[in-house]
């Protein structure tokens, strides 16, 4: 269900109530259905979710589930470059991350760094080269 405005919970629960009084007969939840509410877990937890969309809440969760991988797996950086030393002077950085999807990134450089380490670390956390 691709909208210019952000659904909210009441305007999803309004189609799910129109779907289900228009329906001749019991059958699956359209599609666009179930992505509007799948939506609506950036800013409400699944329970209130299914609880008011009257849906099944572990069918629900699946759904969020398998949505969030495969945004994951779209935003994910595959290589990130960075440039090699041009000095021999002797310093030393070791830099360890891990964000919330438990992805882990470990360096570390020995000589002058030329490198912006907090424009590294807002990439790593947001998943844009």
């Amino acid at each position: 269900m691709e909208n210019s405005k952000r659904l909210s919970l009441e305007d999803v629960n309004q189609l799910f109530t129109t779907w289900r009084t228009e329906r001749n007969h019991k059958g699956r939840i359209p599609d666009e259905l179930w992505e509007a509410a799948v939506a609506l877990s950036r800013h409400y937890s699944v329970h209130l979710i299914s609880k008011t969309l009257r849906v099944n809440h572990s069918a629900l969760r699946d759904r969020i589930t398998i949505h969030t991988q495969k945004e994951n797996t779209l935003t994910k950086p595959s290589f990130l470059e960075l440039p090699s030393p041009s000095s021999s002077s002797i310093s030393e950085c070791h830099v360890e991350m891990e964000n919330r999807n438990g992805e882990r990134i470990r360096m570390h450089f020995t000589g002058e760094i030329d490198l912006d380490l907090l424009a590294l670390s807002r990439d790593f956390w947001t998943g844009k080269p």
